[in-house]
This record gives C-alpha cells, sequence and structure tokens, in this order.
C-alpha cells in the first residue's frame, strides 16, 4: 500500500510540474480593408483559441504579422489601450479561455514630439486578460516604415507555473541583443518566438535556426510562424533546451496549424558547457545491423511547394575533394587564419556513385556584405563547387559526423548548431557543447550521436556583434536532383 502511494505522489509531482504549450503555425487572412482584414483574422484567433483550450492548453502563440498580414503599417496599426476593440477581444480570449495568450501586431504610439510612431509588437495576455507583458522587436528586417524598439529591453514575463519566459521576434534571433541579453535573467528557461520568417539555403532555414537556438542556449522555445510557403515562410515548432525533443510543422501549402506539447516546468537552463568523450553512433561502419535516424515522416505534410532561396557563394570558397570510399575522413579546413575540423565516418555499403563530396572553408563577405566564416562538408550535384546548396535528397549514409573548432569568444560573441535533412527539418539525435573555456576562446563541437542519412546541413553558426561577424561552420550535404528554390529570410 505505501508503495502505492508512493507511486501516485510521484505521479502527481510529474502532473503537476508540467503545462501545455501551444503554437499556431497560421496562414492570415485578407478582407476589403486593413481594419476588416484584422477581425478577420481575430476571428480565426478565436477559432484556435477554442481548439487549444479542448486540449487544456496553458500558454497559445500567435505568429508576426498574423492579425495584419506582411503590410506597412499606417492603415493596420493600433493604439494600445482598452477602447481599441481588437485589445479587449483578445483580454476576452484569454479570460474565457483561461490561457496565456501571446499575440503580435503593429501598434502606433505619440513619441515627446508627437509624432506618430510604428512598431513591431508582442503583447503577452495573462488568464485574468491582462497585459503582462509588452516587447517592441529591435532587430528589423524590412520593415523601413517602423521605428525600432528600445535596445534596453530585457522582456520577461512569470506563469502561474514559477515558469519565467522570455520574448522576442523574428530577426531578433540572430542578435546577441535581445536574444542573448534576455537570458541575462537566470531565471528565463523559455522563449517564446512569433515569427514571419523567410528561409533561404542552406544555412537560414526556419527549423534549424529555431532548433540551433534552443540547443545551444539550454531553453525551451515556443516558435510560432507565418504559413505562406510559396514566399519561403513557414516552420513552426516547440522545442526542449536539449535539443532533443521537438514537435514541428512545416507545409508546402498554404495553412494553419495548431502544435501542442507537453512542457515540463523547469526552472534551470540544460547544461552545455561539457563536451561529451564518449559519443557514439548506434553500429560500426559497414555494420548490417547499423540504425539510422531517419528524416522525419512527411505522411501528413508535403513541401514539394515550400519556396526557399539558394544563397550560397561557392565560388568564393577554398575546396578539396573528399575520398568517399576511405570510409573514415578527417581533415582541418583553413581559409587565412580560419581553421576547423572534421571527422566523418561513411558507411562504405551505403555510398552513392552519383554524389560528390567537397571540404571547404571561407572568412570573408557573403552576398548581404556581411563579414561570415564558413567550413563544410558539401555534397554537390555535380563536382563542380556551383551545384551545390540547394534542397536535394541524397543517398550517401553517415555512421558518425563531428565538427568542432576553437574560436574567439570575445564579447557579444555566440555560437548555435545548425542542422537540416531533406525534409526541412532539424537533426534530434546530436550533442552540442560550447565549453566557453578561457577568456579569448571557446572550443564549440557538434557530433551525431545516431548514425544519418538525407542530411542537407550539419554544422555550426555564429555571430559577433562586436565586429558584425558571422561565423558558420557547416557541414553541408548536397546532392543529385535539379532543385534551385527561391526566398530569403527573415
Amino acid at each position: 500500500m505505501t508503495k502505492c502511494c508512493a507511486i501516485l505522489l510521484l505521479l502527481f509531482l510529474i502532473v503537476a510540474s508540467a503545462y501545455k504549450a501551444g503554437v499556431i503555425e497560421y496562414n492570415p487572412r485578407t478582407s476589403d480593408t486593413a481594419r476588416n482584414t484584422i477581425l478577420k483574422n481575430l476571428e480565426e484567433f478565436r477559432y484556435y483559441a477554442d481548439k487549444a483550450r479542448t486540449q487544456a492548453v496553458d500558454i497559445l502563440v500567435f505568429p508576426e504579422y498574423g492579425l495584419t498580414t506582411l503590410v506597412d503599417p499606417e492603415d493596420y496599426a493600433l493604439e494600445i489601450h482598452d477602447d481599441e476593440k481588437v485589445i479587449t477581444e483578445l483580454s476576452t480570449i484569454a479570460t474565457e479561455r483561461q490561457m496565456y495568450l501571446v499575440v503580435n501586431l503593429l501598434e502606433k504610439a505619440k513619441d515627446d514630439s508627437n509624432d506618430t510612431k510604428y512598431y513591431n509588437t508582442n503583447l503577452v495576455f495573462a488568464r485574468n486578460g491582462t497585459i503582462i507583458a509588452k516587447y517592441r522587436k529591435i532587430n528589423l528586417f524590412n520593415e523601413p516604415k517602423l521605428t525600432p524598439g528600445d535596445e534596453d529591453q530585457r522582456v520577461t514575463f512569470q506563469s502561474d507555473s514559477g515558469v519565467t519566459f522570455g520574448i522576442f521576434t523574428g530577426f531578433d534571433i540572430l542578435f546577441e541583443n535581445p536574444s542573448r541579453t534576455v537570458l541575462h535573467n537566470s531565471n528565463v528557461t523559455v522563449v517564446v518566438f512569433p515569427t514571419a520568417w523567410n528561409s533561404s539555403m542552406p544555412f537560414f532555414t526556419s527549423l534549424s535556426i529555431q532548433h540551433g537556438y534552443a540547443s545551444a542556449n539550454g531553453v525551451n522555445l515556443f516558435a510560432a510562424n507565418y504559413g505562406k510557403p510559396k514566399n519561403a515562410h513557414g516552420g513552426s515548432g516547440i522545442y526542449s533546451g536539449d535539443g532533443t525533443k521537438m514537435n514541428v510543422y512545416i507545409d508546402g501549402s498554404p495553412s494553419s496549424k495548431l502544435i501542442v506539447s507537453n512542457v515540463a516546468a523547469r526552472r534551470h537552463r540544460m547544461e552545455k558547457t561539457v563536451c561529451s568523450t564518449n559519443v557514439s553512433s548506434s553500429s560500426g561502419v559497414g555494420s548490417s545491423k547499423t540504425k539510422y535516424a531517419l528524416p522525419g515522416s512527411l505522411s501528413t505534410t508535403n513541401i514539394t511547394n515550400y519556396v526557399t532561396k539558394k544563397d550560397f557563394d561557392a565560388w568564393k570558397y577554398t575546396l578539396q575533394s573528399v575520398p568517399l570510399d576511405q570510409g573514415d575522413f578527417s581533415t582541418t579546413v583553413c581559409h587565412n587564419q580560419f581553421c576547423c575540423t572534421f571527422n566523418i565516418t561513411v558507411e562504405k555499403n551505403h555510398i552513392s556513385s552519383r554524389d560528390n563530396f567537397k571540404v571547404m572553408a571561407f572568412d570573408g563577405q557573403n552576398s548581404y556584405n556581411v563579414h561570415i566564416c564558413v567550413c563544410s562538408l558539401l555534397a554537390c550535384e555535380f563536382d563542380e563547387a556551383y551545384s551545390c546548396g540547394a534542397r536535394i535528397n541524397t543517398t550517401t549514409k553517415f555512421t558518425k559526423i563531428t565538427v568542432n573548432a576553437h574560436l574567439q569568444k570575445e564579447e557579444g560573441t555566440f555560437y548555435m548548431p545548425l542542422t537540416l535533412n531533406y525534409n526541412l527539418k532539424p537533426i534530434m539525435q546530436t550533442s552540442y557543447c560550447d565549453t566557453n573555456n578561457g577568456t579569448n576562446g571557446t572550443f564549440v563541437q557538434l557530433t551525431t550521436t545516431a548514425a544519418q542519412e538525407n542530411i542537407l546541413v550539419f554544422g555550426l553558426l555564429g555571430r559577433s556583434s562586436a565586429r558584425n561577424l558571422y561565423a558558420v561552420f557547416i557541414l553541408v550535404i548536397l546532392g543529385v536532383a535539379n532543385c534551385f528554390i527561391r526566398g530569403h529570410y527573415k
């Protein structure tokens, strides 16, 4: 009897320390006027809140520009006060469904000179309908009529379960402020992330960036994206801080989708500064028993029409051919003084004769005139470098992949893993660390924990705001097919 009581108590504590999170991949509606467009989407928000409530969701996140569509602000911006119908309706949705509600909208407000300013703004409504947090996007992207939010914002809020959340929007995730400065509050274990992200291959696809942020920082991430795949928008998910659990959605058709997950009410972040020295894959090279972590099933989604642009300046890189028939391949690749190391094991019985692989390094300006550093293993459609960088279905199988580097770690610099498979989803079976050892450097490493195939990207992405430096250390495996897709990222 005592044992049964102990088991029941343990189950009660587990349930009591968890909550349900929901994010909406949302394809906004339009109408004849700006006001009617907002009201039409508000009705859709109410529908999805009702749907979330039937699943006992505690916090629900809607995407960037979900209420307004991607438009200039003049006719769509709202003043945030109790007399604005949209604000009171959102408050009512939260109150009647007893959930936390995160909504993005266009805001207008007067400055000290009585001039009207427009902002990209997130609002958080508590279960009782009060606004408990407001965040104005700092790092705008192709939003020329908007004013950046205050750079000193460190917006957080706490739920009744005791969890502390951080919040930012879209392009902010690639900037030290606010994506890392919000974590200066050591109590933050979850980040909510409304976005209207535009994906570009191979380094800046939506789900890869989301998963990489969560995994690098040891925080859960709730990402709600704008669903318009023909314009490279789409890809939403709920991610755990260790990078091994996620519930994601991406589709090639314009659609809306509620994603729900049970989430542990954690008070501490996952540890990321210790590198495992004994990470192994399932079986040895060539073994018939090797188990593969295959790309996620597409039985419920079809991403054929998900449009992404290839942004890959291969002609700038230093390249070296990879002898796949060796099975094991290790090398250090440098461009100028920038170096990283790859250790790759290929299963000899599963090498496609059509696949061409190269290792490369680059340190210089990318197509956006931003300084980047890249180390990559590339698989290309042909032997020529120009054929790399698109979404291509590869067949070569890898038993283990490790990429690491000793890197500068000056103030404002951060790194994260970046992975992608043929289904445009990140790879969960990985181990990532960033040791932060020493005052001027760090050792960063990403390695697989299960054998993989159909990989497009496997590597590391870094950003140094102090020197306006992006550093990308990527294993990109891009293979056989003619698939050049258009888009850009936000």
